[in-house]
């Protein structure tokens, strides 16, 4: 072999062996060691971690996953800013009302909480997520007939944002009605059941003895108030910095998204463990059952367009003291794994 053959030869050698070198520690770099990671999760009943656990979509994972209970959007919201969990659960325009509430602007760059997963139920006048209801003893017929009534909510979430929107459509303010605000969904709920407050803003589940009962009834439902309504988990611009914790939390959601399929399919066994975790009758853990199916949902210009639409209708109506721009709040890059959806079906 000549000298300029087997220089060419030597060259190839050590090209081959150089990409393999730098392919290697590419792959290296972008799939971390995920042993000894741990995701802690928050969820704000215990029913949903249980379903997860009995799905077995998360069986096998190659990082540990705690589950905290943090009941109401506060809760949550305070464990992420004190970098305590890694997602909080709460409802789709929490982050829309933390935005408006803050002493500096959220840019794109600056926002300290991010939305990374959403999920809802499909379009139903039958199981609706959110409602407004009121006391039948209280006589109220319109919207507008809240004014000087107890009116119970929760601060952050969809409930809260309910509680405002609802304030909108009745063209009144605070000033006009007696606000009650309780510690979370399920203790404004007892008020409402107990007849504490007139007039109640949140999740239908738990008021539906009183409703069913002729004792209240549903005033605005959330097309009426044009909320989205998912449920969601944020995490920290922290927990995004980091590689092996967002490869765990997209293997997380990956895993995730086969649970839907089998909430559909095991019927029995998801009202069985409604039942036991909840503690509830056979007609709420039937209407559980319909208003936690559904998927995983597509943070594209079509729900950005909805969540940007009732932070309008909020400022508009001096509901919340500042514009604010939804799309910071929201990160699409685990949309794929997720085979997140949009738009949501209707099925009624």
């Amino acid at each position: 072999m000549s000298l300029k053959k087997s220089l060419f030869a030597g060259m190839a050698v050590f090209l081959a062996a150089a990409t393999l070198t730098l392919s290697g520690t590419a792959a290296a770099q972008t799939t971390p060691d995920l042993k000894g990671t741990k995701l802690v999760i928050a969820y704000q009943d215990p029913a949903f971690p249980a379903l997860i656990r009995k799905s077995g979509v998360v069986n096998g994972t190659p990082y540990q996953i705690e589950w905290v209970l943090l009941t109401g959007p506060a809760a949550n919201l305070s464990a992420l800013y004190a970098n305590r969990i890694d997602l909080g659960h709460m409802g789709d325009t929490s982050l829309t009302i933390e935005q408006a509430n803050a002493r500096t602007e959220w840019t794109k760059e600056s926002t300290p909480l991010r939305i990374v997963a959403g999920w809802r139920n499909f379009y139903s006048k039958d199981y609706p997520p959110v409602v407004t209801a009121v006391r039948t003893s209280a006589g109220i017929n319109t919207v507008q007939e809240i004014k000087g009534h107890k009116v119970g909510y929760n601060y952050g979430g969809y409930n809260h944002s309910q509680y405002l929107a609802t304030l909108v459509k009745a063209g009144l303010t605070e000033k006009d009605i007696q606000p009650i605000k309780f510690a979370d969904g399920a203790t404004s709920a007892a008020g409402f059941n107990a007849g504490e407050v007139d007039v109640y803003a949140g999740a239908l589940g738990p008021i539906l003895p009183t409703i069913k009962s002729g004792a209240g009834r549903i005033l605005l439902l959330d097309r009426d108030t044009q909320i989205p309504a998912l449920n969601v988990w944020t995490t920290t611009s922290t927990v995004l910095k980091d590689p092996t914790k967002v490869a765990a939390l997209r293997d997380y959601f990956s895993r995730l998204s086969g649970y839907w399929q089998w909430h559909d399919t095991h019927k029995d066994e998801v009202i069985g463990v409604l039942k036991d975790t909840l503690k509830v009758s056979d007609e709420r853990a039937a209407f559980e059952y319909e208003v936690r199916s559904g998927s995983f949902v597509k943070f594209d210009s079509g729900l950005i367009g909805q969540e940007q639409k009732i932070a309008d209708i909020l400022y508009d109506g001096h509901a919340i003291r500042k514009k604010v721009d939804v799309a910071v709040e929201y990160d699409p890059q685990f949309n794929a794994v997720q085979k997140a959806v949009w738009p949501i079906k209707v099925k009624n």
